[in-house]
């Protein structure tokens, strides 16, 4: 890959706001992390949802298929208001750590 797709890749919008550069780099980084987090609760989430066994499987398996959608709804609003504010969001599953 080339560095000027490099650098386009990785640059922020140009969005209008009162926010200076270190607040709109700051806020947006911890907007990714907090994406990152939901990520992860939401795969754990699944994981136990596939896993689930025992006498009140159904009953479980069904609240965990609940609670996992509703975690993967929250990933959307978050990278939206980091990309709002003019910052990046996370591009790929390598990228958490």
């Amino acid at each position: 890959m080339s560095k000027n797709v490099k650098a386009r890749q990785s640059a922020n919008l140009a969005t209008p706001t009162d926010l200076g550069a270190n607040a709109t780099k700051d806020i947006s980084g911890g907007l990714n992390i907090l994406l990152a987090d939901v990520f992860a609760l939401y795969l754990k989430t699944k994981n136990f949802h596939w896993h689930v066994s025992g006498p009140h499987f159904r009953d479980y398996h069904l609240l965990l298929d609940d609670q996992a959608t509703q975690i993967y709804a929250m990933s959307d609003p978050i990278a939206e208001r980091a990309r709002k504010l003019g910052g990046g969001t996370l591009r790929s599953i390598g990228q958490i750590k």
